[in-house]
């Protein structure tokens, strides 16, 4: 009787069963059933980007390197709860803060000989999707250098304004007197053309020389020994359900020199893919950091027409933004500077 009711009832069972049963499976003795689906074979693995870095769930100590005269200190901080991240918006004059938003997150690269100091952080990089009031003027590129019309007062994103796929479909189909217009002061996709601030202890700005000096590729390349490594999560947004925001940083440091990208990257579903990603590199025998800030950016069409296939594509999902769709000739505008060392006479 029992040999007749396992006989029968294992059709049911294997349905529920795995076809590659998990090791914590297989040693509870579930594999045993792995076999009746094994005619049908198991969908191809599909590639997917690496997920992004995840914030704390409590507060941690910076983790702290020192090497050859620097010094970097990484804060990853938990996200900030709701309750907080609307006091925020009403007293930066936000009209949006980030879901997930990790406030206090920031790196900080210290020259110890010079006083310089690097500084990358969320608030500031949050600061500069609003234009009114305008962010510090050092903490992103100047409008003239960037955009056209960039010498006039700017009254919109710093990158030009986005509308999200069904913006002509709520858009109200006659005048309607009662009806009034918010009044926007901050780019509702959150994306940011942040570049950090350069400074010297007692507050001087470090120079920034408009150079030629390419990224050293073959340096960056090379398989050397990391000394030291992080990842920072300033904030995260799925935009109501119509794309994804993300901001992070990543910070290494090798045998010979340490590199740092700061990295905007944005996805407005059926509309756009835009990256913004600021990358300092400094030799340890150098005078200055390289700085090179890149804007990135396509629409679907624009992406279409290069031969991107969009419809389940893997590089556009929950984890993975689709900036890795972008290619140079989508390069809207690239600036590098020397952050020099040495503090003006």
């Amino acid at each position: 009787v029992i040999f007749l009711l396992l006989r029968f009832s294992l059709p049911a069972w294997a349905d529920l069963t795995p076809a590659h049963p998990s090791p914590q499976l297989r040693s509870l003795g579930c594999g045993v059933f792995a076999p009746a689906m094994a005619a049908q074979a198991p969908p191809a693995a599909v590639p997917q980007a690496p997920p992004p870095p995840s914030p704390p769930s409590a507060p941690v100590p910076p983790a702290l390197h020192e090497e050859k005269g620097w010094r970097f200190e990484a804060v990853a901080e938990p996200l900030w709860p709701s309750d907080r991240i609307d006091e925020l918006g009403k007293d930066e004059d936000l009209c949006k803060v980030p879901d997930m938003f990790c406030g206090n997150a920031s790196l900080r690269i210290s020259h110890e000989a010079s006083g310089f100091q690097l500084e990358l952080g969320a608030m500031e990089a949050l600061r500069c999707c609003r234009w009114r009031p305008p962010p510090a003027a050092h903490h992103q590129p100047l409008a003239e250098a960037v955009v056209a019309d960039g010498g006039k007062e700017l009254d919109g994103p710093f990158l030009g304004a986005i509308k999200c796929q069904f913006a002509e479909r709520w858009k109200p189909k006659s005048e309607n007197p009662d009806v009034k217009e918010l009044q926007v002061t901050s780019d509702w996709t959150c994306s940011t053309a942040y570049w950090g601030s350069a400074a010297f202890h007692g507050g001087a700005a470090a120079s920034a020389e408009v150079t030629e000096e390419c990224l050293p590729m073959d340096l960056l390349r090379r398989r050397d020994e990391i000394h030291w490594y992080n990842e920072i999560l300033f904030w995260e947004d799925e935009l109501d359900d119509n794309g994804v925001c993300r901001v992070s940083i990543r910070v290494r440091v090798m045998p010979t020199f340490w590199f740092a990208l700061l990295l905007c990257e944005l996805r407005v579903d059926n509309v756009l893919i835009r990256e913004v990603a600021t990358r300092f590199v400094c030799s340890f025998d150098s005078d200055h950091v390289l700085r090179e800030w890149t804007w990135k950016e396509a629409s679907y069409e624009a992406l279409r027409s290069h031969g991107v296939r969009i419809a389940d594509n893997p590089s556009i999902s929950q984890m993975s933004v689709g900036t890795n769709l972008l290619e140079q000739v989508d390069v809207r505008r690239q600036l590098r500077h020397k952050l020099q060392l040495s503090a003006k006479a």
